[in-house]
């Protein structure tokens, strides 16, 4: 019950935030230094971490959370087939028409950001898949589930960045989470 108050208060985009200027490649090197673990064997992880990354101005606890629930969904997204998910940080300068192709802060402000970008070779989402993807419920997965990508853009729309997300059937998915700069 308390893991669901708190998604909805994510999701919500009223969770707490415990702001700090964050180094985006040592957070996936922390979380997935023992992430690996828990992937399955029949999926391969790449990691394209860029050099001299700004650190972006985040609560490293709601980031950790988006990293493990987004590579959760790669893993499962790939499923018992070979699949590959790449990990990559980054950093970009924004214009507002880039932003407005985003889900997330409401009026996206042109700026510098750091991006995490979590790619898999999975199955890939329909247009009307991808067009709910951020509502409170809804799920393509067994029932229970349809809180973790609602919670996902309630903490980044909280941080005021943006999602952008590249998908198609049998292509796979790419989901950009970016965060401004410190």
């Amino acid at each position: 019950a308390a893991h669901l108050c708190r998604q909805m208060v994510a999701y919500a985009g009223k969770a707490r935030l415990d702001l700090a200027a964050v180094d985006l490649n040592r957070l996936v090197r922390d979380v997935c230094g023992w992430q690996w673990v828990c992937t399955a064997r029949n999926v391969r992880t790449v990691y394209e971490l860029a050099e001299a990354l700004p650190g972006v101005q985040a609560d490293p606890t709601q980031l950790r959370y988006i990293l493990l629930y987004l590579l959760t969904n790669a893993e499962e997204a790939i499923g018992d087939k070979e699949g590959v998910i790449t990990i990559r940080t980054g950093a970009m300068r924004c214009e507002r028409e880039y932003l407005l192709q985003t889900h997330g802060e409401d009026e996206p402000a042109a700026g510098q950001y750091g991006f995490l970008e979590i790619a898999d070779t999975g199955c890939g989402m329909s247009a009307e898949v991808k067009a709910r993807l951020f509502e409170p419920f809804f799920t393509t997965k067994f029932t229970g589930r349809g809180l973790g990508l609602a919670a996902v853009h309630g903490i980044v729309h909280a941080h005021k960045g943006a999602i952008h997300v590249d998908s198609e059937p049998g292509r796979g998915t790419t989901v950009r989470v970016l965060i401004p700069v410190a």
